[in-house]
């Protein structure tokens, strides 16, 4: 599980978790990442931001996660049957 942290550069600045398995991180390379945090391997990336990511918030539904960047930017990330 040590990578769910993103060592180095990349560091893990944010999660949010998704279910009992899964949960999500923001970082400063921009990219969303959904890790299984039973295995500790990441699942799926999400790409759109230009700067850090500041915050990751899940929909009421549970579908979609909203991404808020340091590049003044929001994303909305379909996360249906991932986790």
């Amino acid at each position: 599980m040590s990578e769910i942290f993103h060592r180095g550069q990349y560091g893990a600045t944010c999660l949010t978790w998704l279910g009992t398995s899964c949960v999500a991180t923001g970082s400063n390379d921009g990219v969303v990442r959904l890790w299984d945090s039973r295995s500790g391997e990441c699942v799926r990336t999400f790409r759109g931001h230009s700067e850090p990511i500041q915050s990751l918030s899940l929909s009421a539904n549970r579908d979609y996660i909203v991404s808020a960047s340091m590049d003044h930017t929001a994303r909305v990330f379909d996360v249906k049957g991932f986790c």
